[in-house]
């Protein structure tokens, strides 16, 4: 009882000491300690909502068949492959390990190391016979000059592709990864599977698209220039087509985030209008949060392609511009 009145009195001279703002603070830090406290007290505080499940139980063969992402982005992924751009591989069925894997002794970087070497030898001496041609040429025109630099800087990314892709290649499968987990989340927590009805198509026709302009766009190049020799050619097919490749990635991951990001809305406004939806928020913001980690993603496992693609479109912008002066 005595111990109580001087706690009394010791609270009654803090608050005759304290300035108002000062007395608030302790007013409520005295509340939160008191909250925290009874929270501890009840065993039926739904405070396990708000705190993520360390791992959800998944089962590969699941994680195969809702994959909606990789099955309609498969085209552009071999494309990859067989180009040697990319050399990731995907896990075999009912193989319990990371649906998309890459590493430095796979069959598609055997393949990658092949067909590489192979370009490389015909890039080094096509740049060797151009270079060749244009220092002992005295009587060239300008806009022979300018063509000249341009396609010497076209070949530029086929020897950074081993630094900007390849070096990459763990980021890469640890994103399409990301989509695979997001997908069977997804479908736990909604019920229902993330579709792609348009990027099927869309990807088979930028696979081919990307073949085809480099096919139209160096074939005109030796029809319209004299000194262009059709063996040249073959240095440049590939390169343009990994150009056009990158850009039709970045469309492709652009339009599967559009997709989910859509579908998540909508799936959140549905549950927006239920009578209890606190449970079910916090799922989705877990999900809104592997979304925005994945986004992060894509930046860390593109960066050095696309830093390549942009270097080249703007230096043969700056040197075709000159020239058409």
């Amino acid at each position: 009882m005595i111990h109580s009145q001087m706690e009394d009195s010791q609270y009654e001279i803090r608050h005759q000491v304290l300035n108002p703002n000062q007395r608030q603070q302790l007013e409520d830090r005295r509340r939160i300690k008191e909250q925290l406290h009874q929270l501890e007290q009840d065993n039926e505080s739904p405070t396990h909502m708000y705190r993520r499940k360390l791992k959800i139980a998944t089962d590969v063969n699941l994680l195969d068949q809702h994959d909606s992402f990789y099955h309609t982005t498969k085209s552009l992924l071999v494309l990859f492959q067989i180009m040697g751009v990319m050399p990731i591989m995907r896990s075999p069925k009912g193989v319990d390990m990371p649906r998309t894997t890459f590493t430095w002794c796979s069959k598609a970087f055997v393949w990658a190391y092949f067909i590489y070497a192979c370009e490389t030898v015909v890039v080094l001496v096509v740049a060797r016979e151009r270079i060749n041609k244009f220092i002992s040429t005295s009587d060239k025109r300008f806009d022979e000059v300018i063509y000249n630099i341009i396609f010497m800087s076209i070949m530029v990314p086929h020897f950074l592709l081993p630094v900007a892709s390849w070096r990459n290649g763990l980021e890469v499968a640890k994103f399409k990864n990301m989509w695979t987990d997001f997908q069977y989340k997804y479908l736990i927590v909604t019920g229902k599977p993330i579709v792609f009805p348009k990027l099927y198509p869309i990807t088979w026709i930028l696979c081919i698209a990307s073949w085809s302009l480099s096919l139209v766009i160096i074939l005109s190049q030796y029809y319209l220039q004299p000194d262009f020799q059709f063996s040249h050619t073959f240095a440049y097919y590939h390169i343009i087509a990994m150009l056009n490749g990158f850009c039709s990635l970045w469309f492709v991951n652009c339009t599967a985030f559009g997709t989910a990001s859509k579908a998540f809305a909508k799936e959140l406004t549905d549950v927006l209008a239920t009578e209890r939806p606190a449970a079910k928020l916090t799922e989705y913001r877990h999900l809104w949060v592997d979304l925005s980690h994945m986004m992060q993603q894509l930046g860390k496992a593109y960066s050095n392609m696309y830093g390549i693609y942009c270097l080249v479109i703007f230096f043969t912008t700056i040197i075709a511009t000159y020239g058409s002066l």
